[in-house]
C-alpha cells in the first residue's frame, strides 16, 4: 500500500480485503483489480496465483 508491503495474498479476496483496509473502496463496492494504477502484480497477475 502506497510503496508498503502490507502483507501476502494467496487470492483476489485478500488482495480486495488489503484495499478496502487501506481505506481505497468500502465494503459493498466491487473492486477491480485489474486497474494497473491500483494494483502491482509481483510474480503473477489476476488470474495468475502460486
Amino acid at each position: 500500500m502506497r510503496g508498503q508491503i502490507v502483507g501476502l495474498a494467496h487470492g483476489r479476496g485478500d488482495v480486495a480485503s488489503f484495499l478496502r483496509r487501506a481505506g481505497l473502496a468500502d465494503g459493498a463496492e466491487e473492486i477491480d483489480l485489474d486497474r494497473p494504477e491500483l494494483i502491482e502484480w509481483r510474480g503473477g497477475d489476476l488470474d495468475t496465483w502460486r
